[in-house]
């Protein structure tokens, strides 16, 4: 089964009980988590869908909404000392998932990001691809527009 041919599921309660104790029963043995042993226990679901699930849902102490200033400087810390290994450098945050960090980091601080106004050959570039590929935001930043973020290049 490709994740391609996956139709996106809502978790359920009962899942995300079963998830947290197989979390703690992994936990009480002493052991790192297993998420192809836990995804055992989720028919329908994958080792990365409980990782992902465990990290930016159901494990405590995650924050959501806006990144405060101490966040986002451990967060450059965390990339400047480990590169794009994100879950490195959630650990350097605490506070926030690797999604998180890679998101925030994509998204706002990298500071190859060009931030400045629009130019016109920008826009003229912008229309040409999504002529050419559609609403596929990832793609057109990539091969049109790599200098800004894939969020500024779909809200424009």
């Amino acid at each position: 089964m490709s994740g391609i041919d996956r139709q996106p599921r809502r978790w359920t309660s009962a899942e995300d009980q079963t998830l947290r104790e197989q979390v703690d029963a992994q936990q009480a043995q002493g052991g790192g988590r297993d998420w192809c042993q836990i995804a055992l226990a989720l028919p329908g679901r994958t080792n990365k869908d409980c990782r992902k699930r465990w990290h930016n849902s159901v494990a405590e102490g995650l924050r959501k909404g806006q990144w405060s200033k101490s966040e986002d400087q451990l967060l450059t810390y965390g990339v400047h000392h480990h590169g794009w290994q994100w879950t490195k450098v959630a650990t350097c945050v605490s506070s926030r998932s690797a999604d998180q960090c890679a998101k925030r980091w994509q998204q706002s601080l990298d500071p190859r990001l060009d931030r400045s106004e629009w130019r016109e050959n920008e826009d003229m570039a912008l229309l040409a691809a999504v002529e050419r590929l559609g609403r596929h935001w990832k793609d057109i930043q990539e091969q049109y527009l790599p200098h800004r973020s894939k969020n500024c290049v779909k809200n424009r």
